[in-house]
């Protein structure tokens, strides 16, 4: 039995008798999220919503900052969410997102790309970036200022936040990208390494579960054997040496663990200022989920990670 905190383990019993996405299905499973995350809206939070046009477009955009800076340009985080490139919303990120910007004192930019399987692989890597290249040409018309921003993401949002970095690397981004951080990041879609038998079963997260989920994202063996799919497989030391100081966050509890351990012991390996941290106790979705994402170890995760981005967008360099 592997230790879960007691906010955790509260959590684990009360959900244990509950489907998991791949057994309820794609509609049910977003349903279910949704439900699970449901909050009233913060008063403190302004929640604006506008369209991005172009070849992948209208993409839905969410832009949240706090009520006290409305009136002012602030710096960005441009946040990529989770939930197996299937489940996710700006509803059920809500939370994660509020907490953020109050935490940050910046606006954060939420895409919601086009879930699979009405698209797969690679359309919403292409959607993504083009949002992101239009918000940095187009952000001070929202009061954003995007000459350095950052980048975050959790899960599978995680690994869209690194393909955006090779994008932007390769595509020659119009900015800087100060700092990136990873909430327990998927980083290989071909290979499972050994934490996904480890907690094959969970709790919340299933490896049954990820397979589904990769397998309606990525169906073509080949496309998961490319940088942008698996890139702590193919990703090469040079491109990887130019990745912008990054922090990794892992939950202890979580098949994705060891992926995410070794994709963050590459990059330190190739000269990145990058930090890996495991949260002990804590399991998948730790700093979204609202029944656990109040526990004392979620809060400090919430804490520097907010430190971090606030370091990197509004400290001189």
């Amino acid at each position: 039995m592997h230790y879960l905190d007691p906010h955790n383990a509260s959590f684990a019993a009360a959900i244990v008798d509950e489907p998991a996405p791949h057994q309820l299905g794609i509609m049910k499973g977003r349903e279910a999220l949704e439900i699970l995350q449901k909050q009233a809206a913060a008063p403190d939070i302004l929640t604006e919503e506008f369209q991005v046009p172009g070849r992948c477009g209208p993409t839905s955009v969410t832009v949240v900052r706090p009520k006290s800076l409305v009136r002012k340009p602030i710096p960005m985080v441009f946040y990529t969410h989770g939930g197996g490139w299937i489940l996710g919303s700006p509803a059920s990120f809500a939370p994660l997102l509020e907490d953020l910007a109050r935490r940050t004192g910046a606006a954060v930019v939420f895409p919601y790309y086009t879930p699979a399987p009405e698209k797969k692989f690679p359309f919403q890597f292409e959607q993504t970036y083009e949002v992101l290249d239009y918000v940095i040409r187009h952000g001070r018309e929202r009061n954003l200022l995007v000459g350095s921003i950052a980048l975050a993401g959790d899960s599978v949002g995680a690994h869209m936040a690194i393909a955006m970095i090779q994008m932007a690397l390769e595509r020659s981004l119009p900015a800087e990208i100060a700092h990136v951080v990873l909430f327990y990041p998927v980083t290989d879609t071909h290979r499972k390494l050994k934490s996904y038998e480890t907690f094959k079963d969970g709790p919340f997260l299933l490896a049954d579960t990820m397979d589904w989920m990769i397998h309606t994202f990525i169906p073509e063996k080949e496309d998961r054997e490319t940088p942008l799919a698996s890139p702590l497989s193919f990703l090469s030391d040079d491109i990887l040496s130019r990745f912008p100081p990054t922090t990794i966050f892992l939950s202890a509890v979580d098949p994705l663990r060891d992926e995410g351990l070794v994709f963050g012991e590459r990059l330190q390996k190739a000269g990145v200022d990058a930090a890996v941290m495991t949260a002990e106790g804590q399991m998948h979705a730790f700093v979204l989920l609202k029944g656990i994402r109040e526990s004392p170890t979620a809060r400090a995760v919430m804490d520097l990670s907010a430190l971090r981005l606030r370091a990197a967008l509004f400290s001189p360099p």
